[in-house]
């Protein structure tokens, strides 16, 4: 009689694992995140004077994401890169912002955070991948652009056992 119990454990158990639990619902790798951060790095520059070009800081990093304590969140890690948006005069870093902000809400993003005029920093969220998007330029007027995954599996799919 005690297996006639587990098997109807076993079952549910399964097919709570089949039907969506986050935490086992494959996603992008790391290098197709990697890929597409470029991807929204460019379709971001294409929104910008000829001149501008965009430079890498440091590649691409991964950090872990949301509450590691939390069994969904365990091992999973997000992707983000940091550039330099060269070649845009400082006299014209507002119109610069101005043309980001239009770009993304034009082509799929929410725009998340607006701060201007009080500051410089406007974020949005692609509403078809969840990649996120930031701008602002420093005290010094140097322009950044940072482009941000959202949680993944490093390789796609977590480790069952």
């Amino acid at each position: 009689m005690k297996h006639v119990a587990i098997l109807p454990v076993c079952i549910l158990s399964t097919a709570l694992l089949l039907n969506g639990c986050s935490y086992v619902t494959p996603t992008i790798t790391e290098d197709e995140a990697t890929e597409k951060i470029q991807e929204h790095a460019r379709n971001t520059l294409a929104a910008l004077p000829e001149k501008a070009e965009i430079e890498e800081r440091d590649g691409p990093n991964t950090s872990p994401c949301g509450n590691p304590s939390m069994l969904s969140d365990e091992d999973r890690v997000t992707v983000s890169e940091h550039f330099w948006v060269r070649g845009i005069p400082e006299e014209d870093n507002d119109t610069a912002l101005e043309l980001m902000h239009d770009h993304w809400e034009t082509n799929g993003y929410q725009i998340l955070n607006d701060s201007r005029p009080d500051d410089t920093f406007i974020n949005a969220e692609h509403e078809e991948n969840d990649f996120q998007v930031a701008t602002q330029y420093n005290k010094n007027g140097t322009l950044s652009l940072v482009v941000r995954s959202p949680c993944l599996w490093p390789d796609g799919s977590p480790e069952l056992f």
